[in-house]
């Protein structure tokens, strides 16, 4: 797959997911739109695995690294700090939709931290043998 094709396929991606995502919050299915979040996170992944070529020099690739740590690392925290104060508000005022907003927000980062690391483990399994341990 050359560059081209495949931007086109993370924009296909992108859209399907998002009609995705929102039919299914609107229809009540929070588990179908957390799932549906993640196949996509893995699609993005397996198109980016066929790329043939170079889409990114080192110089990119470094910076796209920290930007995706450091987005990564505040989309987490406002996840977490959100859900937390939705199921506690909700537990605290006995509101259900507010308790379960946050069990979704809270389910969500966590889905999130472990794909994170399910991919890194992938990514950095070609150099697990390199290296002298001693």
């Amino acid at each position: 797959m050359n560059r081209s094709r495949f931007f086109l396929c993370i924009a296909l991606i992108a859209v399907v997911e998002i009609v995705v995502f929102t039919l299914a919050m609107s229809a009540g299915f929070e588990g179908l739109a957390e799932l549906s979040f993640y196949i996509a996170l893995l699609l993005v992944f397996v198109c980016r695995q066929r790329v043939k070529g170079v889409i990114w020099d080192e110089r990119l690739s470094r910076v796209e690294e920290q930007v995706a740590e450091k987005t990564l690392k505040i989309a987490l925290f406002l996840m977490i700090f959100f859900g937390l104060g939705f199921f506690v508000s909700g537990a605290l005022l006995d509101l259900e939709r507010a308790m379960n907003d946050g069990m979704f927000l809270l389910e969500l980062s966590g889905g999130i931290i472990l794909l994170y690391l399910v991919l890194w483990i992938i990514a950095i399994k070609p150099f697990w043998d390199e290296g002298d341990d001693e």
